[in-house]
């Protein structure tokens, strides 16, 4: 049965945010983000007028890697980028976030790029050109190993080959590190991986490509049926913790029997590039430090909520001291 949650206080959320101190390594992308935004995103075959193009640090796995550092997390990024202005941009922002990079590569590939039109309402859509990120294969996971082995919790996506994102849950089962894994962007992936997961997140759509039902309500008005056969049909691919995130309507935590609703926080939307990992970096660093999965939802719905104010991804990201002026002031509205 599906139960909704209001916001915690104010102090039981910064609480939390205060003991982010654990060791996450996030294997996977980095990309620069070539971004520009248009009155409408064009339908196909239509063409529309955009602004100037703006070259922004991006990569699923790189993003995720600099909000969770920015909230205090030790991380470690193993991945790959260009010898060029590009690699130098994303290394630079991961440095400022405070990610460690002794097993970022240095690639003969040029870095990986996004192409990333944003909309008025902040809708935006992203086609990838993958680059350096095609080096991030077993052999190369295999050969930093020690950057998976001690953490605490491991950041998978899948902008990178599979077969990197499989060695290093393989890995990580063995030396119990936790692994968190983003099925995006969708594909099919060998059934090892998922039982090797211990929480996946995932969006509504790529739920629907995962299992034949996926969430069609509001997230204040959950059929408590679909919502079981949602966590069975998961649970029978060897997921017991899963997140499906719904964007503006807020995220379902599913843990084992229990599915349970963290509200989005209502926010005036300006760019929703890189709210998604806003939220998968939080979910790790709260995590690597001994916070729950539910708990460290209701964090990143905050966390992700203040991403959607600001332009692209990392330029968007609150740190941990912005991120409890933001807790206070979301308090102070509540009291009124």
């Amino acid at each position: 049965m599906a139960r909704v949650t209001s916001l915690p206080a104010e102090i039981y959320l910064a609480r939390a945010l205060e003991h982010i101190h654990g060791r996450v390594t996030v294997v996977g992308s980095a990309n620069a983000d070539l971004t520009l935004h248009t009155n409408t995103l064009p339908r196909p075959g239509q063409t529309v007028l955009g602004t100037p193009v703006r070259v922004l640090p991006g990569g699923k796995s790189s993003n995720q890697a600099v909000q969770a550092a920015l909230l205090g997390a030790s991380v470690r990024f193993v991945g790959a980028v260009g010898k060029d202005h590009y690699g130098e941009l994303l290394r630079a922002s991961m440095h400022r976030a405070g990610v460690v990079l002794t097993d970022c590569v240095q690639s003969t590939n040029e870095t990986g790029t996004a192409v990333v039109v944003v909309d008025d309402s902040g809708e935006n859509t992203v086609v990838i050109s993958p680059g350096a990120n095609s080096d991030v294969t077993d052999a190369m996971v295999n050969d930093h190993a020690d950057a998976v082995r001690q953490a605490q919790v491991l950041g998978l996506c899948l902008e990178t080959p599979v077969s990197g994102a499989l060695a290093a849950a393989r890995l990580a089962a063995a030396s119990g590190t936790l692994v968190l894994l983003n099925l995006s962007p969708y594909c099919n992936v060998p059934a090892e991986l998922l039982r090797l997961t211990d929480v996946l997140i995932v969006n509504e759509n790529e739920l629907s490509d995962l299992l034949p039902m996926h969430v069609t309500s509001g997230p204040n008005d959950f059929d408590c049926a679909e919502q079981d056969r949602v966590a069975a049909g998961l649970s029978k691919l060897g997921i017991d913790q899963a997140v499906i995130t719904l964007g503006s309507r807020g995220s379902l935590v599913i843990e084992g029997a229990s599915t349970t609703v963290v509200p989005a926080i209502p926010t005036d939307a300006i760019d929703t590039t890189g709210c998604g990992d806003a939220f998968f970096g939080t979910v790790l660093a709260a995590m690597a430090s001994g916070t729950p999965l539910l708990d460290a939802c209701r964090l990143a719905s905050c966390v992700a909520s203040m991403a959607a104010t600001g332009h692209g991804a990392q330029a968007s990201y609150a740190d941990r001291a912005r991120t409890a002026a933001y807790l206070t002031s979301l308090a102070s509205l509540q009291i009124r």
